[in-house]
């Protein structure tokens, strides 16, 4: 039992970080802002499933708990910042322009 355990931990851990690796190469190359908060919302089941992984592997039910205590924790709270950010950057455009992107030779109009 112990090694079906240890391939299903580190199956949730490779797919979220699958998950998160898609969500940070979103985050880069979409262009504006509402666009990267619709990305970054692979981050909280990436991350959960991580978590959730990881204390799988220890076999120890307290640290599972707490774990699963983490990753719903993540889960509420990481898409109400996203949707704060998207509420600010509709209602205030003009804070939603990436300078920073602007400024990278290269990168569209300047």
């Amino acid at each position: 039992m112990s090694t079906l355990l240890q391939w299903v931990s580190n199956g949730l851990v490779t797919l979220g970080l699958l998950f998160i690796t898609a969500a940070i190469i979103g985050l880069y190359r979409l262009p504006s802002v509402l666009t990267r908060v619709h990305a970054a919302g692979a981050v909280p089941f990436g991350g959960a499933l991580v978590i959730i992984g990881a204390t799988l592997a220890t076999e120890d039910g307290w640290l599972f708990l707490r774990g699963l205590l983490v990753a719903a924790f993540l889960m509420l709270t990481i898409p109400s910042s996203a949707h704060a950010i998207a509420w600010l950057a509709e209602k205030r455009p003009e804070l939603a322009h990436d300078k920073a992107r602007r400024a990278r030779p290269g990168r569209g109009r300047q």
